[in-house]
């Protein structure tokens, strides 16, 4: 690859310092904020690990020196936006098996979800193999237990790349979905004119000039009053709540305390999609708690609808 693409592709500049022996604790193998000048001063939670990882290669630099050249998950990108431009000005880290590998500064805000490890003291080749294969090695321990398919037919190299292709989190959620069947709810052909028009009522109620900072006065519109009758009474269409603009919004705000109502009003021992999300401070993280807050919705769906079923 030229020099000039990779440079496209990622604004991370290697440092002076490379493979400096780590100080216990343990870290995951991935990349790290630096906490401040000192080679040891290494954040303790990662940034992403390499089972974020969804792309990686190993190419060479204009000098034909080895760098490993990756791509982090669609469904991490946005926490790797977010914090490398933290980061803009200051070092990361990569740490692999306790050494940091390479600790580039950040020259800016990185949306691509590219990156680059250079050494000129490691053995990036083989460090490059062993990443490799604990990506694979994540994603074969998902399936693990599974009967081998089609894939698995082809040559060892082949399932490799395959397996390394694979994003972690979708195959983690592929097999949930089937070993948990209870946490996903199945529905039908739903009536989305109807749902849309009083979605959309709703979303010109919220957006018109803020009367108040209090959510139980929006909830008093009769926008939403007709909204919430629906759902409750249309336990379907939750479903097509969460595909719209009241989860996709931050659920800290107005849109947080409306879902809670609707949900608990009709689920009482629901619980909060406020509280599930409350710790989060990036908006991949806060996707995947809303994802474990959808999973328990839909447990109480299922209990409800196998009820129904039974009394038939």
């Amino acid at each position: 690859m030229k020099k000039k693409n990779l440079f496209e592709m990622l604004i991370l500049f290697a440092c002076f310092a490379s493979c400096t022996q780590m100080p216990k604790p343990h870290y995951e193998n991935g990349w790290y904020h630096i906490l401040s000048k000192q080679k040891d001063s290494i954040a303790k939670e990662p940034i992403v690990t390499v089972k974020d990882f969804v792309s990686l290669r190993l190419d060479s630099d204009g000098n034909g020196t080895y760098v490993i050249v990756g791509q982090i998950s669609k469904h991490k990108l946005k926490k790797w936006a977010n914090e490398t431009e933290k980061a803009i000005g200051k070092q990361i880290a990569f740490v692999f098996n306790g050494t940091v590998i390479t600790n580039p500064q950040v020259n800016a805000r990185i949306e691509s979800g590219a990156f680059q490890i250079s050494s000129h003291d490691c053995d990036l080749k083989n460090i490059y193999n062993k990443i490799r294969k604990e990506k694979i090695d994540s994603i074969e321990s998902v399936f693990k237990g599974w009967d081998k398919d089609s894939i698995y037919d082809s040559s060892k190299e082949k399932v490799g790349s395959l397996l390394f292709a694979i994003d972690y989190w979708e195959a983690s959620e592929w097999v949930n979905m089937s070993v948990n069947p209870e946490s996903h709810y199945w529905w039908g052909n739903l009536d989305t004119a109807t749902y849309n028009k009083l979605e959309s009522a709703l979303r010109e109620e919220l957006v018109k000039l803020k009367f108040s900072s209090r959510a139980e006065d929006y909830m008093k519109s009769d926008a939403y009053k007709m909204y919430k009758t629906y759902l409750c009474e249309n336990t379907d269409y939750i479903n097509l709540m969460f595909q719209g603009f009241l989860f996709t919004e931050p659920s800290a705000g107005l849109c947080g305390f409306l879902v809670d109502d609707i949900v608990k009003s009709r689920y009482p021992t629901a619980p909060s999609i406020r509280a599930m999300t409350t710790e989060t401070d990036n908006q991949d993280d806060e996707m995947f708690a809303k994802l474990n807050y959808q999973k328990a919705v839909w447990r109480l769906m299922n209990k409800e609808r196998e009820a129904k079923n039974n009394k038939q």
